[in-house]
């Protein structure tokens, strides 16, 4: 028995034969294909992402091997999961093509997210809260008079040590020196307002 081989892959189809001694043209022994039709559909073959069941398997595109790999997107910020991957043809629904997620379980956290002041490590460079663009600024208060210096300021979330929120210090290396301060009779402009001993107590 010879079954017909239309698409000459070597395979034939169960439901075209011919009975003769010798192989005719066009038919070969093997009866299993599954599409006559198609060369690149028979049994074995390289399943590839084409729409078609190339291994005849009865199913299409399933594990083929250009399949790109998904990553989970559990929070939907487009960014996904390197540990949780689906090699698909297709994409799937909660999966994306990007891996570089930091913390999937947090919409809030992605690469070249704009960072904000909120204990997260929003832009995923491993540092919390640097550079936000929600920081408070800082002014340096090297006298501890609770009066800090204009020219010296750091843009951080939350206060360091030895600076203040106010910047009105007129001296900041005289602890005697600040806004509102009681003026004494000691040669200094104690409440900065550009006098010396104006006023003085």
């Amino acid at each position: 028995m010879w079954y017909a081989d239309a698409d000459q892959d070597g395979f034939g189809e169960l439901s075209s034969t011919i009975e003769q001694c010798d192989q005719p043209v066009g038919y070969v022994a093997d009866s299993t294909d599954c599409d006559d039709t198609q060369l690149s559909s028979f049994p074995g073959n390289t399943e590839v992402c084409d729409n078609i069941d190339n291994d005849c398997n009865g199913q299409i595109d399933d594990s083929a091997s250009d399949a790109p790999t998904w990553y989970a997107d559990t929070d939907n910020d487009n960014y996904g999961d390197i540990a949780t991957t689906m090699p698909q043809c297709d994409q799937p629904t909660g999966y994306v093509a990007d891996s570089t997620d930091c913390d999937d379980n947090e919409a809030l956290r992605f690469p070249g997210n704009t960072e904000l002041c909120d204990s997260l490590d929003n832009d995923c460079n491993l540092i919390i809260d640097d550079s936000a663009i929600d920081a408070l600024t800082w002014y340096a208060d090297s006298d501890s008079d609770s009066y800090g210096d204009i020219s010296s300021f750091v843009e951080l979330c939350t206060q360091p040590p030895g600076y203040v929120s106010d910047n009105t210090d007129c001296d900041d290396s005289e602890q005697a020196r600040f806004p509102s301060n009681a003026e004494t009779c000691d040669s200094l402009d104690n409440d900065c307002n550009g006098l010396i001993d104006d006023s003085a107590i």
